[in-house]
């Protein structure tokens, strides 16, 4: 049996994997103090592409805070 998803439940389920990879990264860079370009470049671009929870949005801001105060380094790849 084939259970087929809606728009919504699939914006849904899109959101929550975000999220899920959002607190990932979060983890990931505070630890090691680095960040890829390409994950920066997200963050920086995501809050303008969907929207966002405020627990999400506080994750980006510290994550770009910690960049600008120089907590964090862009780098190509980590």
């Amino acid at each position: 049996m084939r259970v087929s998803m809606n728009t919504q439940d699939n914006d849904l389920y899109e959101i929550c994997l975000l999220s899920s990879q959002l607190t990932e990264m979060f983890a990931k860079t505070i630890s090691s103090h680095k960040i890829a370009f390409t994950d920066w470049y997200e963050l920086m671009t995501a809050p303008l592409e969907n929207a966002c929870a405020d627990y999400e949005c506080d994750l980006i801001t510290r994550m770009l805070y910690a960049v600008r105060q120089g907590l964090v380094k862009v780098v190509d790849e980590v």
